[in-house]
């Protein structure tokens, strides 16, 4: 049963008073005048997708742009806000498994209304592609959240490529798998593309990953 609006207000509320309780003035005066995020995080607004993955505290960490999809091209304003003026150095276009943008693109959204339908059309190129391969099932669903990463992070290295060139800026796509698709583990967040490159022997081997132990790159790299 659904919560009711008075239920779910009490609950933001009491959220936040705890939230206060457990920080002090410092915690706040330490970024009242300027923010200094780490990351731009272009993502999918899917409630099953929170950037706490990410981080244990996003605060003044994580520049965060949610549209459904994870579209750069609905979002550009925001995302070159992210990049060009707080120029952080890591932006990460995050799709998730079992998105239901996708999943509406592949079956049809003819019904919705235009505002939805406007944000979907934008799904045409890569997961059009997809649908053209003839693939069904989970390996549908699964290869068009892909493809559609991968075009995000293709129209990121138009809008962005000088910076890529001159190492300030790496753009990173990859997969949230909170349903263990890839077998690496509920939760995971799964790289499969670093600045255009695709292939997961090819990505082990960037200067981007060097920092990862080897543990660890060789199980979020697919």
């Amino acid at each position: 049963m659904r919560k009711r609006p008075e239920e779910v207000i009490a609950e933001v509320f009491k959220t936040n008073d705890a939230f206060v309780r457990g920080r002090g003035e410092d915690y706040f005066k330490s970024h009242l005048e300027v923010q200094r995020p780490e990351i731009t995080l272009l993502t999918c607004s899917d409630s099953r997708v929170q950037p706490s993955i990410l981080s244990e505290e996003m605060i003044d960490k994580v520049f965060v742009i949610r549209n459904i999809g994870n579209q750069l091209e609905n979002s550009a304003g925001s995302v070159d806000y992210g990049i060009f003026h707080l120029q952080t150095p890591l932006l990460m276009v995050l799709g998730h498994v079992n998105c239901g943008a996708v999943k509406a693109f592949i079956e049809g959204y003819a019904d919705e209304p235009e505002s939805i339908r406007c944000e979907l059309d934008h799904l045409c190129i890569p997961v059009g592609r997809v649908l053209r391969e003839g693939k069904e099932g989970r390996e549908l669903y699964l290869k068009a959240v892909e493809e559609n990463v991968n075009w995000q992070v293709r129209v990121a290295l138009e809008r962005y490529g000088v910076l890529i060139k001159r190492g300030r800026l790496a753009v990173v796509g990859a997969v949230y798998d909170f349903a263990n698709a890839y077998g690496r583990g509920y939760g995971r967040i799964v790289v499969i593309n670093v600045n255009g490159i695709t292939g997961r022997e090819r990505i082990l081997e960037l200067p981007a990953l060097s920092l990862l132990p080897e543990g660890l790159k060789e199980k979020v790299v697919v």
